[in-house]
């Protein structure tokens, strides 16, 4: 996998979790509106934290084993 490839997928891990933080994000604001409330959020912005870290964790473990594999040439 490339750098550019790499960067682009952690840009689409931290943009897709980070939208459950964001009040201003369509999904949220639909959301606001049915409930009748000025704002809402899915998540917490650390319960988003947290779900960010998770997820480049298990990026940077894929990344690992797939370096390994091409090591090994396998």
């Amino acid at each position: 996998m490339t750098q550019s490839e790499i960067r682009i997928m952690i840009l689409n891990i931290v943009n897709g979790n980070i939208r459950y933080a964001n009040p201003a994000d369509p999904i949220n604001v639909k959301k606001a509106e049915d409930l009748g409330i000025d704002y809402f959020t899915t998540q917490s912005a650390e319960e988003v934290l947290g779900d960010i870290i998770c997820d480049l964790t298990n990026l940077q473990d894929e990344l690992r084993i797939e370096s390994s594999f091409q090591s090994a040439q396998l």
